[in-house]
């Protein structure tokens, strides 16, 4: 029991650092998806991250709602499209997000993995996927020294 206590600590701790390591996906949920289908790994695992927990409530610009099924299909997506990129921390989370669903509900996680495969791929196809956006170039007019000695 001990065990199990600690893998549940450990999935909640790897599942938590998931959202800190980037802000994306921004919006609503459609807004999300499509984030997810062309910015790749990491947005996935937000995005998977966001649907274990929901975010923002309902009426809010950035609302998604808690859906462990929705959750569970994105750490599966994460982890066939992106084998270069997953860790073992992804196969724990997949783990975990995927351990209480019933029969009908793993049906509805595979519907939605292959709803999304095609589209992963077609972006990758494209060379849409994963693409990195460069920023602007700072100058040195844009930065500012604080002082903040006493």
């Amino acid at each position: 029991m001990a065990n199990k206590n600690k893998l549940i600590f450990a999935a909640v701790a790897v599942i938590s650092f998931s959202v800190s390591a980037g802000f994306k996906p921004e919006g609503n949920e459609k807004e999300a998806l499509v984030e997810a289908v062309k910015d790749g790994y990491q947005v996935q695992r937000n995005l998977a991250y966001i649907y274990q927990t929901g975010r923002g409530n309902l009426g809010d610009k950035d609302f998604i709602p808690k859906d462990e099924t929705k959750s569970c299909a994105w750490r599966k997506i994460l982890l066939i499209v992106n084998p270069s990129k997953t860790d073992a921390s992804d196969t724990l989370n997949e783990r975990f997000s995927c351990r209480n669903l019933d029969f009908e509900e793993d049906e509805l996680v595979w519907k939605i993995v292959y709803k999304y495969l095609p589209l992963i791929d077609e972006a990758k196809a494209k060379g849409e996927y994963m693409v990195v956006k460069d920023e602007p170039p700072v100058s040195k007019d844009d930065l500012q020294i604080i002082d903040v000695a006493p």
